[in-house]
């Protein structure tokens, strides 16, 4: 039967009184033309009837949204158009600009393999292809986020079909899903999408796993709706109690949220404590933090579980206040405290901003939406500026997927970051100038090296150089100094707009010079004069067309005395100026890398301005030795390195 909460008809018991329909969807929903609805469905059932059923559940999802009239009449139409029953210039003709422009944006981008999940290796002007329609699809959703809220809604519908596909089919679809779907969903705020596309990709992925933790939450599931019933019943009065009128409500984490956190935290069901949470929902910001204190006040609260998002609001810009609190005789509370502003935000994330405009253009997005999709303009900038040497798609997937740390600047100004950024990261997260003069940073007043990973909290200082002197190393994906697509991008596109020339000089002096520290000169010699076309890969290495450290593994490997020194125990002479805390800089670094030191020596010079210290220790490959002599040619006060083996490979 259709009601307001199951808006979607039977088509096979018979004729549909469509007006009748039309009232339902649009229940509650003044923006909404019932009467057009009732036009495109009669267009459908005479022009394309077995897209019907596809469109009815599509529109009644994109309804829910609170989408606008275009909106729903692009759902409707959607299948139809994308299966070539009619065009765009019927749908224009039909019913408008608007909806005919949604329709076709959203049937275009099903042309776009995001994961780029072809089994056969494409054709050069295929790839060139699938990058074009990625970006076109990219460049749509930032012009009209419409586009985006359909095609998600679009995604849920057809991974909800997706049941009665081929298993092969239905992997591809959950795995593009969970990969970007999904995370851009959060991203864009919208967690009524992300929650059932990521429920339904596990259940396809992880189908064993997916039954068993939606069993255990079945079987609990009368004494969780009553426990949690009781509590809001108590959160409620105590409020009341204190003048606070608040709306008090249960909610039920999801299944692919409660096993993520089994699994991260590696515990059982019953110990995910926030299974279930309260949230509060007041009318002003000031009544946020009058209840906080109130429910602080009254129970013990459990300051690790505690986050305000609405003084940090997240980067999708959702706000409210996090915490938990241990109730007597009822264990751990998850308590989520916002206004109904913030309430509608968090739930309908970017259509909670526009969906109630009047005649809405693109070009009338607000602010709150461009920051929302600022991240997006991004991908497509760094795509450029990289040159094409990272795939599209895989930025696309970096930047949806990230989970975010934040870290503030000596200002106090607070920056996000995605998890295991580094120092140098957080350099171009101030500015790209910043990143290219740094020299060097603080962390939490201690000095800290370029390649350490940042944690939320942690407040970071820049030292810089004039001018400035931005390393190729920084760039090397194996040394892992900038792991951020903005930083990388910011690097590639400075190294190669240089002259040819300038680019082959640091190509060879960078290849040149660790090559001499891990092999000595006589070696490097013989290595580089069977080099033919050395010249040409030092302009690849100057340019950031190869990683320095792919060029140098590929040598080593290749010539016959060096591949068998791996592995093996080397000898590590690190020459530097004499100061305080050098021995133990070099053996964190050793520890940082998990190799096992077996022996050291250390002496000084005769002015005892320099020091010398011999490390021993186990290498197992050459690219372990590119990393372990770029982390000690980086330290502060290294003059100069050199390795050489002590026992070649068994």
């Amino acid at each position: 039967m259709v009601s307001v909460n199951n808006p979607i008809p039977d088509l096979s018991a018979g004729p549909v009184d469509w007006p009748a329909w039309a009232e339902l969807l649009v229940a509650e929903r003044e923006h909404l033309r019932p009467a057009e609805l009732v036009h495109v469905v009669s267009w459908l059932e005479s022009n394309a009837p077995d897209t019907l059923a596809f469109g009815l559940e599509l529109a009644a999802l994109v309804a829910e949204l609170n989408m606008d009239q275009s909106s729903v009449q692009a759902a409707l139409l959607y299948r139809g158009l994308r299966n070539g029953i009619y065009d765009r210039e019927d749908i224009v003709a039909e019913f408008g600009d608007q909806t005919a422009f949604i329709a076709q944006s959203v049937a275009q981008m099903a042309n776009a393999s995001l994961l780029e999940l072809s089994n056969s290796p494409l054709q050069e002007h295929e790839q060139e292809d699938q990058v074009e329609n990625i970006k076109r699809m990219l460049v749509a959703l930032i012009n009209d986020v419409r586009v985006g809220v359909v095609k998600l809604a679009e995604r849920v519908v057809t991974l909800r079909a997706a049941k009665n596909s081929d298993e092969s089919r239905r992997h591809r679809i959950a795995q593009e899903v969970r990969a970007v779907f999904a995370p851009l969903a959060g991203r864009l705020g919208i967690w009524q999408l992300k929650w059932e596309l990521e429920d339904l990709s596990m259940r396809y992925l992880e189908s064993d796993t997916y039954l068993g933790v939606a069993r255990q939450l079945k079987n609990k599931r009368v004494e969780r709706e009553g426990r949690v019933a009781h509590i809001a019943d108590q959160v409620r009065a105590l409020l009341r109690g204190f003048g606070v009128d608040a709306l008090v409500f249960g909610r039920a984490k999801h299944i692919y949220s409660i096993w993520r956190k089994m699994n991260k935290k590696g515990i059982p069901i019953e110990d995910v404590h926030d299974a279930l949470a309260v949230r509060v929902v007041v009318d002003s910001l000031a009544d946020c933090y009058a209840v906080l204190g109130v429910i602080h006040n009254k129970w013990q609260h459990i300051p690790p579980e505690f986050d305000d998002y609405i003084a940090s609001p997240k980067e999708n810009g959702y706000r409210s206040i996090h915490t938990a609190v241990v109730l007597p005789g009822e264990g751990t509370l998850e308590i989520q405290i916002r206004t109904q502003a913030m309430h509608e935000d968090a739930e309908l994330g970017v259509c909670a901003h526009w969906s109630y405009k009047e005649n809405f253009q693109p070009q009338q997005v607000s602010d709150q939406f461009d920051t929302k999709v600022e991240w997006l303009r991004q991908v497509i900038e760094w795509h450029e500026e990289l040159d094409g040497s990272e795939r599209l798609s895989t930025l696309l997937q970096h930047r949806v997927s990230e989970e975010r740390i934040y870290v503030s600047t000596p200002a106090g100004h607070v920056l996000d970051l995605p998890v295991r950024a580094t120092a140098l990261d957080f350099a171009f997260r101030v500015h790209s100038d910043v990143g290219f003069s740094c020299q060097g940073v603080v962390v939490d007043g201690q000095p800290a090296h370029l390649w350490e990973e940042l944690k939320t909290g942690q407040r970071v200082e820049v030292t810089t150089q004039t001018p400035a002197q931005p390393s190729l190393e920084w760039a090397d994906r194996a040394l892992g100094f900038a792991v951020t697509d903005r930083a990388r991008a910011k690097l590639v596109h400075h190294f190669r707009t240089l002259p040819v020339a300038e680019q082959a000089r640091l190509g060879e002096v960078s290849l040149v010079s660790r090559l001499t520290a891990l092999v000595g000169r006589g070696h490097r010699d013989r290595i580089l004069s069977a080099q033919q076309d050395r010249t040409e890969v030092f302009v690849e290495a100057g340019s950031l067309r190869l990683d320095g450290s792919d060029i140098l593994e590929k040598w080593l490997q290749a010539d016959a005395q060096t591949r068998s020194w791996v592995p093996g125990l080397f000898s590590i002479e690190v020459v530097a100026s004499n100061r305080d805390g050098l021995l133990l800089n070099l053996t964190q670094v050793l520890g940082d890398l998990k190799l096992q030191l077996t022996g050291t020596t250390g002496r000084v010079s005769p002015d005892a301005k320099q020091a010398i210290i011999t490390l021993e220790t186990s290498i197992e490959s050459w690219r372990s030795a590119l990393l372990l002599l770029s982390r000690v040619q980086n330290l502060a006060d290294v003059n100069q390195v050199a390795f050489s083996t002590l026992s070649p490979a068994s």
